[in-house]
């Protein structure tokens, strides 16, 4: 496995952000020529800290389902707020792409998925990639900054009535009242946008479900790709809903209805890609197809 911190500096940042590679290498044994997806992962904590159960575990599981896992640990405030965590992730999706040979990767299967505020992050990632404020200081065509797909777990997604609101202030600070529309993911769907995959709990009472809900109907009505599951009850931050993401004695916060996220499950969501697809189960968790 290439298990390797990337350091990556962006126009606006205080310092580089953190790319940390989990990419099972090409064994002979296993096809010397074999390209893997990429899942760039992407941690919540509320735009002010990146929650440990979201990041490596995660990475993990996706590593020995096949995939070529990468953690992004970006800033949060009072670092920096609004656009350089999303510039850092375009610059991610562009570096795994550049670097396809190295990780083993098919560079049209980079797919981003996020948690709770990541997930507003992911989310930026597949509906703003070629919005010019974020990607313009980096020099590149926009198009190398679009995921393939994308995968929310339970995100924050709208400044609205639904609103997370803390994550929204740490996001925007000062500008909260000015920006919190742009910002608002139900409001920046295009045709342009990748497929998406969205799971959340009716009952989460951290990030209201409407958040996964506003998203999803307003990627249909633009006829963008989209599932959606809801799981009628679970807490907030269940990441693989099992006991490898929570400590010893702090198995009663796991969701029963949530947890075949830990196991492939039938009806998983496809996302179609030009040379592959990849198959994200209701569950966060994921194989190749």
């Amino acid at each position: 496995m290439i298990h390797e911190t990337i350091s990556l500096t962006v126009p606006g940042a205080d310092g580089p952000a953190e790319l940390v590679a989990y990419a099972p290498e090409n064994l002979p044994a296993l096809g010397e020529d074999r390209l893997r997806s990429a899942l760039i992962i992407c941690p919540g904590g509320g735009y002010h800290c990146l929650a440990d159960r979201e990041g490596e575990p995660v990475a993990l599981r996706f590593a020995g389902l096949g995939f070529a896992a990468f953690i992004l640990k970006y800033h949060t405030a009072p670092q920096a707020r609004w656009p350089v965590p999303q510039r850092q992730l375009l610059a991610a999706v562009a570096y795994v792409r550049d670097h396809w040979r190295r990780y083993n990767v098919d560079p049209h299967a980079v797919v981003v998925m996020g948690f709770s505020a990541g997930g507003h992050l992911a989310g930026s990632a597949g509906l703003m990639w070629n919005r010019q404020e974020i990607y313009r200081p980096l020099r590149r065509r926009p198009s190398v900054f679009r995921p393939d797909g994308v995968a929310l777990c339970y995100p924050v997604v709208t400044g609205g009535a639904a609103a997370h609101r803390g994550s929204m202030e740490n996001l925007l600070g000062e500008r909260h009242d000015e920006l919190a529309e742009l910002v608002s993911l139900e409001n920046r769907v295009t045709r342009q946008a990748p497929p998406f995959f969205l799971w959340h709990t009716a009952d989460d009472t951290c990030v209201p479900v409407e958040n996964s809900l506003l998203l999803d109907k307003a990627l249909r009505a633009k006829g963008v790709e989209s599932e959606l599951h809801v799981y009628p009850h679970g807490s907030h931050g269940q990441s693989l809903a099992d006991h490898t993401v929570f400590a010893p004695g702090q198995d009663w916060v796991i969701s029963a209805p949530c947890a075949c996220m830990a196991s492939m499950v039938p009806g998983s969501a496809t996302v179609a890609t030009r040379q592959t697809s990849i198959t994200i189960s209701p569950a966060v968790t994921a194989s190749m197809i």
